[in-house]
């Protein structure tokens, strides 16, 4: 499945710099790191990717790291990239652990972004709950389905960074850009360990220290599997990369050199 991308910066086949490729997190999509992405682009060809079930890629009723896997190698394959640096942030951050396993020469270097090859209890059900039971067709405007989440997603911040997931479908109803049904049913598949070599790669694991994905077990399991990692840590919770943007901008490009 080639998914729908966005080419920031120089064209990446007549480009010297090995470009980056960042693919975002459960419930988001590639406009999350436009900001970012336009940032880095100034130094490298960025490819920002919306993963299968999310943003404008194609919807499919799979849903598993094995899935995500040949979805980037296929999208690669159109774009006739070789190699690429890699930047995941947490379902993306697997995807690409996952990719580097079986496709290391295709890789440059890793930057994972709050994710670690652990399982991870699925949490996440409660959103998929919220969302799942709205009547988009109920709603004339953006601040009446973030009040009719509020009662149930006390976190603004949360509630807005689900809200971009939602846009106007041909019949000029709310529609959400992301597959509830199968992403909820695949929870368990998004959450749980799957096997997992060595991988001899330059890896950044670039980790909040008020998120619970990495530190401790996290970051045992990677130092684990990755002995090449180096390490940075930003004061910030899961969504590191909107919280401290600067910092994680200025750690990702030092990596990259």
């Amino acid at each position: 499945m080639v998914l729908f991308h966005r080419i920031l910066g120089p064209d990446p086949s007549a480009s010297p710099e090995v470009p980056l490729v960042i693919l975002h997190g459960l419930l988001g999509s590639c406009d999350n790191w436009q900001t970012l992405g336009t940032r880095w682009a100034e130094h490298r060809p960025v490819i920002a990717m919306d993963q299968r079930n999310h943003g404008r890629s194609p919807h499919h009723p799979s849903h598993g790291y094995p899935d995500m896997v040949v979805d980037l190698l296929d999208t690669l394959d159109h774009l006739g990239l070789e190699r690429v640096h890699l930047l995941g942030h947490s379902m993306g951050g697997k995807t690409i652990i996952h990719f580097a396993d079986r496709h290391p020469t295709r890789c440059g270097q890793l930057i994972i972004a709050d994710m670690a090859p652990v399982a991870y209890p699925p949490h996440h059900t409660p959103l998929f709950d919220a969302l799942s039971d709205l009547d988009l067709s109920g709603f004339e405007r953006r601040g009446e389905v973030d009040a009719a989440l509020a009662d149930r997603i006390s976190d603004p911040g949360v509630r807005q960074f689900l809200l971009k997931g939602l846009y106007r479908t041909p019949s000029k109803q709310f529609g959400w850009r992301y597959n509830l049904p199968v992403l909820r049913r695949h929870l368990a598949d998004m959450t749980a360990f799957l096997p997992l070599g060595t991988i001899d790669l330059p890896t950044l694991a670039i980790y909040g220290t008020r998120s619970d994905y990495v530190v401790g077990r996290g970051l045992e399991a990677l130092r684990t599997h990755f002995p090449a990692l180096q390490e940075a840590s930003l004061d910030a919770g899961h969504w590191l990369h909107a919280e401290q943007p600067d910092t994680f901008h200025d750690a990702v490009n030092a990596f990259l050199g």
